[in-house]
């Protein structure tokens, strides 16, 4: 298993439970897992946005995932929830 942990801002009216379906959708058969377990609204965050920390689970069932191919899904996955939902990755 493979796992990356995320941040994404989001518009403060964009569910987690949106977030997490986009990714999962975009994700397929490789992503195991989505979990947030973070959720920030505050200073460090531009008024009418919120953060959200999710950690990301891969697996393939009979090989071992590459490092590429993980990243590349992840790449996917960005753009996905990037133009469903307007999210931006947390600097």
């Amino acid at each position: 298993m493979v796992e990356q942990d995320l941040a994404l801002v989001v518009d403060s009216g964009v569910s987690a439970a949106a977030v997490v379906a986009a990714l999962r959708k975009a994700g397929g058969e490789l992503l195991e897992d989505v979990g947030v377990f973070d959720l920030y609204e505050g200073s460090q965050i531009a008024a009418g946005k919120k953060s959200l920390a999710l950690r990301l689970s891969f697996r393939a069932a009979e090989r071992t995932l590459s490092e590429a191919e993980v990243n590349e899904l992840r790449g996917t996955m960005l753009d996905a929830v990037r133009s469903e939902l307007g999210a931006e990755i947390r600097a």
